[in-house]
């Protein structure tokens, strides 16, 4: 089976599967006070931009972690495990051209392919919020960039701890506030969460551990930033054991290795990390 083949990923997507988590309020593990917010709504976005075409350097692998381990040494390792490799032949390159996004209020931005759009959504709830879409030249739902998230917390309920694999971790300077006990440098990571049957991974930004002793039961994508509030930029705002819409669904942790190799990651990767949050 190809690395690709069986992914769950809608041109819905990461949008949908937001809107669907923020407007039903549902309780999740504890991640440090991160937080939830309202179901954005399109809207149109004059005063934001786009600049470029610019070239760039193809981006390098992210390297690669094992098997999911229950007896990994600590959260905090765990999430910091994966590291950001130097290219590996066999990665396939990033698009050719790159042109940058910068938000309406000129407090955001990051780089993302040429073909690829942006759309600026209804903002959130509390003020200054925003909520942008960004996807592929297919019309494919590739991240969601939200801030000023809140209402997020609880416990677990009936979801089963599993055990999860940081198959990459790469520091990215944006601002977080997280100071407790399970915090974590900012960082853009790709983990990968066992299921039953599955393997589900995800795409994203965190200031927090997944879980303790390398086992989860929701993993959220989410910096606690001050000034932006909690915001994420990934695929899903969370996503669990059993699975969730708009993320990845592999049969084996070699699939997901080969998919870290792809065009399409290596581009989310360098989008991802390209972030800047201006004061």
């Amino acid at each position: 089976m190809s690395a690709r083949q069986g992914i769950v990923r809608g041109t819905a997507g990461a949008a949908t599967a937001l809107a669907v988590l923020l407007a039903a309020g549902l309780s999740g593990c504890a991640n440090g006070g991160t937080a939830r917010g309202s179901s954005p709504a399109p809207v149109s976005s004059a005063s934001a931009s786009l600049t470029g075409p610019s070239a760039g350097p193809t981006a390098g692998a992210a390297s690669a972690g094992g098997p999911p381990s229950s007896t990994s040494a600590s959260a905090s390792s765990a999430d910091t495990a994966g590291t950001d490799s130097a290219a590996r032949p066999s990665a396939e390159p990033t698009a050719a051209a790159w042109k940058t996004y910068t938000d309406s209020a000129h407090r955001i931005s990051f780089e993302v392919p040429q073909d690829w759009t942006v759309q600026q959504l209804a903002d959130g709830p509390s003020a200054g919020a925003k909520n942008i879409a960004v996807k592929d030249a297919d019309g494919g739902q590739v991240a969601t960039l939200a801030t000023g998230m809140t209402g997020l917390g609880g416990a677990c309920g009936g979801l089963p701890l599993r055990p999860y694999t940081v198959l990459a971790s790469v520091p990215v300077n944006i601002p977080s506030g997280a100071d407790d006990a399970q915090a974590v440098p900012p960082r853009f990571v790709y983990r990968l969460l066992q299921g039953s049957t599955k393997f589900y991974a995800s795409y994203g930004i965190t200031d927090h551990s997944a879980g303790a002793d390398g086992q989860a039961c929701l993993i959220y994508n989410t910096v606690s930033g001050p000034g932006l509030g909690n915001y994420m930029f990934g695929d899903v705002l969370q996503f669990s054991s059993t699975g969730s819409p708009g993320i990845d669904t592999f049969d084996t942790i070699a699939e997901a290795e080969k998919h870290m190799l792809s065009s399409r990651f290596q581009n989310v990767r360098r989008m991802i990390t390209s972030l800047k949050i201006m004061a």
